[in-house]
C-alpha cells in the first residue's frame, strides 16, 4: 500500500509541474492614445537657386535720355531693339539748346554680354535742326557780345538762317539690367560734324571754344579745323518686350 501511495503522489506532482498548453490567442493590448504609423522620409536634393537670364536677344526697350552733347540732345527719348544677343539697334530724338531738335540712329556691338550687363561700342548718325544768327566775318573781344571789327569792309554784319547739322557719332556704353523689366545705360563718346559748310563762316564768337554753337562752326570753317563734340549721356529704360535667354 505504501508503494502505491508513493506512486500516486509522484504522478500527481509530475502532472502539476508540467507546462500547460493553451489554444487561446493572446489578447492585443489596447493603447489609450493610439499613435499613427511612422512615415519614412525620403531625402531630397536641394538645388541652388539660379537667377534667370534677362534675355537680350529679341528684346525691345523704351527709355528716356539726358546728356551733354548727346545725339539725343539735352533731353530725349529712344526705342531700342536687340535682334541678336551681341547687337542693338536704336533710334531716338530730343532737344538741345545749341543746335535745336535732333533725331539719331545708332547701332551697338556688344563685347561678351552677360546675364545683366552689356559693354558695347556704338556708331551712328544724327541730324539737328538749328536756327542761327551771328555776325559774319567779325571778331569779338574777350567777354563781349559786340563786334568791334569786320573784314573785309562792307561784309555782311549778320548771318542768319537755318541749317541741318549732320553728325557722325561714336561711343562706348555699358548697359545694366535691373531685373527683367528695367535697365540703365551710361555712355561717352564724340560727334564729328560732317557738313560744316551748311553754316556761314565767322571770325569770332561771343563764347569761347569750338564746335559748341553754330557760330563756332563758322569759326572752325575759317580755321580749316574739324568740328567735333564730346558727349556723355545717362539713359533709363523699360523692357517692353522680353527677350530670349
Amino acid at each position: 500500500m505504501r508503494r502505491l501511495a508513493d506512486a500516486f503522489l509522484l504522478t500527481a506532482a509530475t502532472t502539476l509541474l508540467s507546462p500547460q498548453r493553451s489554444d487561446a490567442q493572446p489578447r492585443a493590448t489596447r493603447q489609450a492614445f493610439p499613435m499613427p504609423p511612422a512615415e519614412v522620409s525620403t531625402p531630397t536634393t536641394v538645388m541652388p537657386a539660379v537667377a534667370p537670364s534677362v534675355g537680350w536677344r529679341n528684346s525691345t526697350v523704351l527709355g528716356l535720355s539726358s546728356g551733354l552733347g548727346s545725339p539725343y540732345g539735352l533731353l530725349g527719348a529712344f526705342v531700342g531693339f536687340f535682334p541678336l544677343r551681341h547687337l542693338q539697334l536704336e533710334v531716338g530724338g530730343g532737344y538741345s539748346t545749341a543746335f535745336g531738335p535732333s533725331v539719331a540712329a545708332l547701332g551697338r556691338v556688344g563685347f561678351n554680354p552677360g546675364d545683366s550687363s552689356f559693354l558695347a561700342l556704338g556708331v551712328g548718325v544724327s541730324t539737328s535742326f538749328a536756327d542761327y544768327q551771328y555776325a559774319e566775318n567779325c571778331e569779338y573781344p574777350a567777354n563781349s557780345t559786340t563786334a568791334t571789327r569786320c573784314t573785309p569792309s562792307g561784309a555782311p554784319r549778320v548771318a542768319e538762317g537755318s541749317a541741318s547739322a549732320l553728325w557722325l557719332n561714336v561711343e562706348v556704353s555699358e548697359d545694366v539690367r535691373l531685373g527683367r523689366s528695367f535697365g540703365g545705360r551710361i555712355a561717352a563718346g564724340f560727334g564729328l560734324l560732317l557738313n560744316p559748310g551748311a553754316f556761314p563762316a565767322a571770325l569770332g564768337c561771343p563764347s569761347e571754344g569750338l564746335g559748341a554753337t553754330p557760330c563756332e562752326v563758322g569759326v572752325s570753317r575759317v580755321r580749316d579745323e574739324p568740328t567735333w563734340l564730346l558727349h556723355v549721356r545717362i539713359d533709363l529704360y523699360a523692357v517692353i518686350v522680353h527677350g530670349d535667354p
